[in-house]
């Protein structure tokens, strides 16, 4: 077994570069590769070519990030029989491993020990989701964060909190049409739609409570226009991810687990993919079952 450690140094601060001391005595004695990313898109780069160059091998690739980072990664993995996703958390939010409760993904040891498991992803408006893809309000939110993350002392789960009042006094509201698995095409005026294939964004925001990443479909949540009010009402119980379970939430969400997903908008909204944000009129999700596989480390007890 080949290791791969890509340190991402932009994520969390610069954290990634100082766990290579620590990576390389875990790994003592193991075929280990530590690798410094060098920008957007030369992860994925990195990753496809290594495991082309050695394709008779079984090779783990740990990003070393946030959630960007791990979109990276498995966006080189797509097509890759040989390559494993591996995770060792140190962005920004790390909201993925949160849909895993019983891993300690930063613990190395846990880590030697773990084993491969199957993997979903989405493909999401073209591109690789592993975690979760929305759009509306939360991706707003999501894209209006740079302006917070560059104060001094502010994480990634701070500034998430910090973009929520910024973004809440602008204008609120999509009107579109979606469908669902391929079902008739219905009118909605949107607050915010979420596609999971994990539970958790922004930071901790429990937007798909009930998903699973192995059982071949994601999560959606679909939120109405609501007034501002309304919304304060009821955001506490939403990050919680009572919406499945609390009456009054239940009755304003929509909570379908679906294989497909199509949405058009009459003007142009912002869609975020694993915290990457973009504009469009129209969004696609597609689940891909078992497209890749992930790293699990050792369950903790």
């Amino acid at each position: 077994m080949k290791y791969y450690f890509l340190l991402n140094p932009a994520a969390g601060k610069g954290e990634a570069l100082h766990l290579a001391p620590g990576i390389q005595a875990a790994f003592r004695g193991r075929d280990l590769t530590l690798y410094r990313t060098t920008g957007p898109g030369d992860a994925a780069r990195y990753v496809r070519e290594e495991a082309l160059r050695h394709s008779e091998e079984e090779m783990v690739f740990f990003a070393c990030g946030g959630d960007g980072t791990v979109r990276e990664v498995a966006e080189g993995l797509r097509g890759q029989q040989n390559a494993i996703l591996g995770i060792l958390p140190c962005g920004s939010g790390n909201d993925l491993v949160k849909t895993f409760p019983n891993q300690d993904f930063g613990d190395l040891s846990a880590q030697l020990a773990g084993e491969p498991v199957p993997m979903d992803l989405i493909d999401f408006c073209g591109r690789t989701v592993v975690n979760l893809g929305n759009c509306g309000l939360d991706a707003d939110v999501a894209h209006n964060m740079p302006l917070f993350r560059r104060w001094p002392g502010i994480s990634g789960s701070m500034a998430y909190r910090l973009s929520i009042p910024y973004t809440f006094f602008r204008p609120l509201g999509k009107r579109g049409r979606i469908r669902l698995d391929g079902g008739p095409e219905e009118e909605w005026q949107l607050l915010l739609l979420v596609c999971g294939n994990g539970q958790y964004y922004g930071g901790g925001f429990r937007g798909a409570p009930l998903a699973k990443p192995d059982d071949g479909l994601f999560d959606v949540c679909l939120v109405p226009k609501l007034g501002r009010r309304k919304i304060l009402s009821i955001i506490g119980r939403y990050q919680k991810g009572l919406h499945t379970q609390d009456e009054e939430l239940r009755r304003l969400v929509t909570y379908r687990q679906v294989r497909r997903l199509e949405a058009r908008f009459d003007s142009p909204i912002t869609i975020c993919a694993d915290g990457e944000t973009f504009q469009g009129t129209s969004l696609t999700a597609q689940i891909l079952p078992g497209a890749i596989r992930l790293w699990r480390p050792r369950e903790s007890h």
